[in-house]
């Protein structure tokens, strides 16, 4: 019969908390990351929206632009102007490279 010493196990114990907290730190940092990356997106997508509407309604488009890059500074914005409309394209780039891109589109009738 094999019996282990307490300090043995003080040892197992010492050794699976290094492993567990790391990785524990890994997965809750990653969920940060998406959770940022989703507001982000939604934020994208109505800041976008109104960013599309004051340039039909004749704001100048490097303000407008200018004032949306503020609220969301991790996107690429670009205005498209269409012969019906105006669009605002936002790039938001992935927190992670292995995931895809986002990019949010919003469109205002002329």
């Amino acid at each position: 019969m094999l019996c282990r010493s307490s300090r043995d196990e003080r040892g197992l114990v010492t050794a699976e908390l290094a492993i567990a907290i790391p990785s524990l730190l890994i997965v809750v940092g990653l969920v940060l990351g998406a959770i940022r990356w989703s507001m982000d997106a939604i934020s994208a997508t109505s800041v976008a929206a109104e960013t599309a509407r004051k340039i039909v309604r004749g704001e100048p488009e490097r303000a407008s632009v200018s004032a949306s890059e503020e609220i969301v500074p991790s996107g690429d914005w670009s205005v498209r102007r269409e012969p019906l409309e105006v669009c605002v394209d936002v790039w938001l780039p992935p927190p992670l490279p292995l995931m895809g891109n986002v990019t949010v589109t919003q469109c205002a009738p002329r």
